[in-house]
């Protein structure tokens, strides 16, 4: 009797020895499918040039996943910064508590900032990695120099945009420009606008030494000093400026 109940014990054994990889095999098969349903149960809406993003919004473009970064239009995944891709995979999209300002939660948008305008500042911003203070220096210049667009109605200044950026000073910048963003210089695009000027502006901090300076060479020009004339003998009033812009920028929260 006991040698049967070793032989049966020894028979069991040998059929478990063979099952037990089996059922391994299957439960992968298993996994493995029901990862592929939940795969293919995640779409997403595909790319629109025409809409705004917020950080954290997620896109498909030609069968992959992108998230933005911060806020952006008109920039196409795959090619720009502000879109990380992250795959066909299942991703739960994010809800941050201030999507619109995605580099530093500590600072915020200027009340009179319009959304797409503080969102080219960010882009700006972002590009020179100064964690959201540049995009409050950005937003005062433009304030100063077109109250965020609504002085340039009928100005004769109004072709050089939100930054005011002259003709002659854009084309001595259009190299820099190209390397720097990677594109050439669009005046027709808002967001070249703001680039080309934050690119100027951040030129002159490093070269003159901190924002103040940076202001008065940015309205006055590289060899701008006090007392200094145009071509038509007035005085260059790069300080008064400076100050203006400058008492904007700390009202907005600005640290530097």
């Amino acid at each position: 009797m006991k040698y049967m109940k070793l032989k049966k014990l020894f028979a069991f054994a040998v059929v478990l020895s063979f099952a037990l990889p089996q059922m391994s095999v299957l439960a992968k098969a298993a996994t493995k499918a029901s990862t592929v349903i939940v795969s293919a149960s995640v779409t997403y809406a595909n790319w629109d040039a025409t809409k705004a993003y917020v950080g954290g919004d997620i896109v498909n473009y030609q069968g992959k996943n992108y998230k933005a970064k911060w806020w952006t239009q008109g920039d196409k995944p795959g090619s720009a910064d502000v879109w990380e891709l992250i795959g066909a995979g299942p991703t739960t999209p994010t809800n941050p508590t201030n999507p619109t300002n995605p580099t530093n939660p500590s600072v915020s948008k200027p009340a009179e900032a319009p959304n797409d305008i503080w969102g080219y500042a960010l882009n700006a911003d972002k590009k020179f990695g100064k964690n959201g203070d540049f995009a409050l220096l950005i937003c005062a210049v433009i304030k100063k120099e077109c109250n965020y667009g609504a002085g340039l109605g009928g100005s004769p200044s109004s072709g050089d945009g939100l930054m005011q950026v002259e003709p002659n000073t854009r084309n001595a910048y259009s190299s820099e420009f190209q390397s720097t963003y990677g594109h050439a210089y669009n005046h027709s695009n808002l967001q070249d606008q703001v680039y080309m000027g934050s690119m100027i502006i951040n030129d002159n901090i490093k070269q003159f030494g901190n924002i103040y300076n940076g202001l008065l060479h940015y309205n006055g020009g590289p060899n701008w000093y006090p007392g200094a004339t145009d071509s038509y003998g007035r005085p260059i009033l790069a300080d008064q400026y400076a100050n203006a812009v400058y008492a904007t920028y700390k009202s907005y929260g600005g640290k530097n």
